[in-house]
Parts: C-alpha cells; sequence; structure tokens
C-alpha cells in the first residue's frame, strides 16, 4: 500500500441529497501502521454544485485512522469490491480497495 495513490473525499448535501460542495484531495500513502496510514497530499479541488471553483498544489501530511471495512460495496466506482475506509476530521475519507 505505500506509494498508493489515493484520493480524500468530503463535502455536504442539501436537504434533497445534492452534493453543494465537494473537496477531493489527491495524495500518496507514505506510512502504513495497524490501524492508520499516513499520507502526503499534493493536490486539492473543490467542487460547488458540480463545478470547480478552485484547485492548488499542497504539500502536506496527515494519519487516516481506519474506520470500518465494507464487504461487497453497494455503489460508487468501488461497487462489489471490498474496502476499508480511513478518516481523518480535518480532510475527510479514503477508500481502499482490498486484494
Amino acid at each position: 500500500m505505500i506509494n498508493e495513490m489515493v484520493q480524500i473525499y468530503s463535502g455536504n448535501t442539501s436537504r434533497d441529497g445534492m452534493f453543494i460542495y465537494e473537496k477531493f484531495i489527491t495524495g500518496t500513502v507514505v506510512k502504513v501502521n495497524k490501524k492508520s496510514i499516513r499520507v502526503h497530499m499534493t493536490h486539492v479541488k473543490y467542487v460547488t454544485n458540480g463545478r470547480i471553483v478552485c484547485e492548488h498544489d499542497m504539500n502536506e501530511e496527515a494519519t487516516f485512522t481506519f474506520w470500518k471495512t465494507i464487504e461487497n460495496r453497494q455503489f460508487g466506482k468501488n461497487a462489489g469490491e471490498t474496502v476499508s475506509l480511513y478518516k481523518n476530521k480535518d480532510y475527510g475519507i479514503i477508500e481502499i480497495v482490498m486484494g
């Protein structure tokens, strides 16, 4: 998993379930522990109502702690896969497909 590219996601929805604000951060896993991973983040993109409103490079590292495993993911790009979710309260959630 070290050197694997990951996408960190966070967002808010309106009352009808539409995403009104989303943030996508791209990074690389630099360290793996039993219950956490450390990620070096290099790029962030902000999206409002489906349109990119800002994007820029960044140079930060953060630890994401294991949250839970989902077997047979029901939706999204990893549908049908077993995934582990890691989260960080400041940056969001990472979804990693388990081999």
